[in-house]
């Protein structure tokens, strides 16, 4: 007997079994309504993104490879193999880092579901119910492979693991949107182990948003080779050379968190951050800050000497720009959207271009911006949005203070459902028209009641001629409009 025959797959059993046997009935519908609003919003960020270099340059790739023609890719008038428009659409939806967050996994959880899912689904004729249960499959396990090893999985080990643990959500929802059997899904989760990767090094580059759309045809390709018979170890998740033992080594991981998949649902306890501001979800409790700042103090940039920004040491790993040069490097800079926060009074798509970047007088503002780790906050911070003290030394004498422990967007603090809609319509305005925005806003919202997703699908998607009428000159000239 072999040693992979050998080890008893405890833990793997335990999502295969969840994958396998969830039933749409047994999901609460809190967890639902959840589930609806992050797909709403993960398909209005990814159109905006395929006006992002990331958006663009992976779907001329995409274009130029031909692929059979079995999904769309969003906002370009294509279609291509299903794991290649799972892999576009998926680095749009991360381009502009304007996706949705959940504290379970630390990461982007929609982007890839999402993604990968209306890719297969296209393809295979599903309906939006079976797409929505195989999404909430496949965050659940998402989020609790998350907990089992975050933050330490990125804070120490420096994966990214909207991709590294992302891809295993991924392939758990493609494999229930299949209907699988449990051998399937096993070696399925086992091929993707192979094909995970990602680290934050790549985070102010155009590479990460590429994980995300990297996890969604992971994801793709691992179920439907397990689907054709491929097989693969099936017990990632178990014995000496498991998911943990290799990629998180040496740090601690608390398996038991497994044990509640199907019985204790993240959408439900956790649910997702729907982003405010296209940028770093770190730095939402400084932007916030900075925000009351100007708007309850009514400081503005010529009163400030100095501001200082206590922070958690993963709010101080994560935002590692301090003078940035790109405006996807602004994105993780909390001194620059501190700056522009108070210069603006807003933060939106114009805000992280590189010409806004260039600008001289939110470069001299940033630079009296300083963040530094506060060791009591980050004591008590152990998951969730990342605590804030800003602290602003006026030219008048004054000394201002403002604690902001949960930014906007959190379930705590959410965005109402206008906010939700208005942030589709302005993401979406760019590339769609108005009866197509407002189609997929009615869909999105109903997504139990749409018969095929084709459907949805087509009115992401709009033809070249249509395109071009919609679009201007260029998505730079558009951004300076809406800026």
């Amino acid at each position: 007997m072999s040693n992979t025959q050998q080890i008893a797959p405890i833990h793997t059993m335990r999502i295969v079994d969840f994958v396998v046997n969830s039933q749409f009935a047994d999901v609460p519908q809190k967890a639902l309504k959840v589930a609806r609003e992050a797909i709403l919003d993960c398909v209005g960020v990814a159109i905006a993104g395929t006006l992002e270099p990331a958006g663009r340059l992976t779907a001329d790739w995409a274009r130029a490879a031909a692929g059979a023609p079995q999904a769309s890719v969003w906002g370009h008038g294509f279609r291509t193999s299903a794991h290649d428009a799972a892999l576009v659409n998926g680095t749009a939806a991360h381009a502009l880092d304007y996706d949705d967050v959940t504290w379970g996994l630390i990461g982007h959880p929609s982007v890839s579901l999402t993604s990968c899912l209306f890719a297969l689904g296209e393809q295979f004729g599903k309906s939006g119910l079976e797409v929505l249960h195989a999404y909430v499959v496949g965050f659940e396990v998402m989020a609790k492979i998350g907990r089992t090893t975050q933050p330490l999985h990125s804070l120490e080990a420096g994966w990214h693991a909207t991709v590294t643990i992302g891809t295993f959500g991924a392939t758990a929802a493609c494999c229930k949107l299949l209907q699988l059997d449990p051998q399937a899904v096993g070696h399925a989760l086992g091929i993707a182990y192979s094909m995970t990767s990602g680290n934050t090094s790549n985070f102010g580059t155009m590479t990460k948003p590429l994980h995300a759309g990297l996890a969604a045809r992971n994801a793709v390709e691992a179920t439907m080779l397990a689907r054709s018979g491929f097989t693969s170890v099936p017990h990632p998740f178990d014995g000496p050379k498991s998911f943990h033992a290799v990629y998180s080594r040496g740090l601690p991981a608390d398996m038991s968190v497994l044990e509640e998949l199907g019985k204790v649902y993240e959408l439900e306890t956790r649910g997702v951050v729907i982003k405010p501001y296209p940028c770093c979800v770190s730095g939402h409790t400084s932007i916030d800050a900075a925000l009351r700042l100007r708007n309850e103090d009514g400081v503005r940039p010529a009163n400030i000497m100095r501001i200082n920004l206590c922070v958690t040491r993963y709010t101080y790993d994560k935002l590692s720009y301090q003078r940035p040069v790109t405006g996807l490097e602004a994105k993780f800079s909390a001194q620059y959207a501190v700056a522009r926060a108070i210069s603006d009074g807003q933060l939106g798509l114009g805000t992280f271009t590189d010409a806004a970047v260039r600008d001289p007088d939110i470069t001299e503002l940033a630079a009296r911006v300083h963040m530094n780790v506060d060791e009591e906050i980050d004591r008590a911070w152990k998951s969730g949005s990342r605590p804030v003290k800003l602290r602003a030394e006026l030219t008048d004498g004054r000394v201002i203070e403002k604690l902001v422990a949960i930014s906007k967007g959190n379930p705590e603090v959410p965005l109402s459902a206008d906010e939700l809609v208005a942030k589709f319509r302005d993401c979406t305005s760019l590339v769609l028209g108005p009866e197509a925005i407002e189609g997929a806003i009615s869909a999105l919202i109903n997504l139990e009641n749409v018969s095929n997703i084709a459907s949805l699908v087509a009115l992401l998607s709009p033809p070249p001629k249509h395109q071009e009428d919609l679009r201007v000159d260029s998505w730079a000239a558009a951004r300076s409009i809406s800026s």
